[in-house]
């Protein structure tokens, strides 16, 4: 059955972020083999949480956008962090991809914008500490924080077991999670499995997302395509009634001008462990775990003080059009 976030406390839906963090720790003198399992553990015990939504219904419990969407929370606060003290850290130098909207890019006058880019910025201010940004292809993020060109790697690298075993990350301060949208005037307001029985739908054929679909929504008639842009087409031209898949990918596509306005995100945003390596996180060197977790406590008082909801309200389609 599908499921949303926000039915149930926030905190009973806690992706192990802290256990990946042990797991990587005790790993750090062991040969790259047991590097890579003990990551794999960790990501295999996404799915007991995923299990905790099985079956419950409804939107609550969700930060409300302001045209009435409910938004989720992107991060859980781990009060054990909250209360450890860290040693001084005057200056950052933070490594952003140089082409990935919404997360970084070049704006007029080459300075770096974007979401990712405000998140660090804020948390600069909040934690008082003197940052600077470079940009580099997505692909060169990771060995350039190896060969010690920067501290933290912004955005870009996917959390799969390669990266685990050449740097430490933060938990995701953007979840990447599953999302509907459908034709403006439709009546249907819970994507639930119930409210889509007999309903069309179409999904990018071979996608995290199809399986999904395929797995949660057994009472739907899904429409698979070779690509996001024919999978919205349809929507777009009623051959499909609703469109799943990413829910920034869907919800920049139905604001955008491509839509021709035709469509809405609809409220509700679906977790799942096949979603999580496509999260957005911080990395650090692998090892750096003090800096590590300096990070996860200044992202957990930006999420505590509402900024991140804020900088995702600016910078992210999270509020669907009427």
């Amino acid at each position: 059955m599908g499921v949303f976030i926000g039915a149930m406390p926030w905190a009973l839906a806690i992706p192990p972020w802290n256990m990946l963090h042990r797991a990587q720790d005790a790993s750090l003198n062991r040969g790259r083999r047991n590097i890579v399992g003990s990551v794999r553990t960790s990501l295999s015990a996404l799915a007991c949480t995923a299990l905790l939504f099985t079956g419950i219904g409804g939107v609550a419990g969700a930060s409300r956008a302001g045209d009435g969407a409910p938004m989720p929370r992107f991060r859980h606060p781990d009060a054990a962090l909250a209360e450890m003290t860290f040693k001084r850290v005057k200056k950052l130098r933070f490594l952003a991809p140089a082409d990935m909207p919404p997360y970084a890019w070049r704006a007029g006058g080459g300075a770096l914008s974007g979401f990712s880019v405000a998140v660090a910025r804020s948390l600069c201010v909040q934690a008082r500490i003197r940052c600077s940004f470079s940009a580099l292809p997505v692909d060169r993020l990771i060995d350039a924080l190896g060969q010690g060109r920067g501290d933290v790697v912004l955005a870009g690298p996917r959390m799969t077991a390669g990266n685990f075993a050449r740097a430490d990350f933060t938990r995701p301060y953007l979840k990447a999670m599953g999302a509907f949208a459908t034709r403006k005037g439709a009546s249907v307001e819970r994507p639930d499995a119930r409210s889509l029985a007999g309903k069309r739908i179409g999904v990018v054929r071979g996608t995290v997302h199809a399986a999904w679909l395929e797995e949660n929504y057994p009472q739907v008639r899904i429409h698979p395509y070779k690509s996001f842009a024919e999978a919205a087409e349809a929507l777009r031209t009623a051959k499909t009634d609703f469109l799943f898949g990413d829910w920034l990918q869907v919800g920049f596509w139905a604001r955008g001008k491509v839509s021709l306005g035709c469509c809405r995100l609809l409220p509700g945003w679906f977790p799942a462990r096949e979603f999580s390596f496509n999260s957005t996180a911080m990395a650090v060197k692998r090892g750096n775990r003090e800096l590590r977790n300096i990070l996860d406590k200044y992202l957990d008082e930006l999420e505590n003080s509402g900024q991140l909801r804020n900088l995702a309200r600016r910078h992210l389609p999270v509020s669907g059009d009427r």
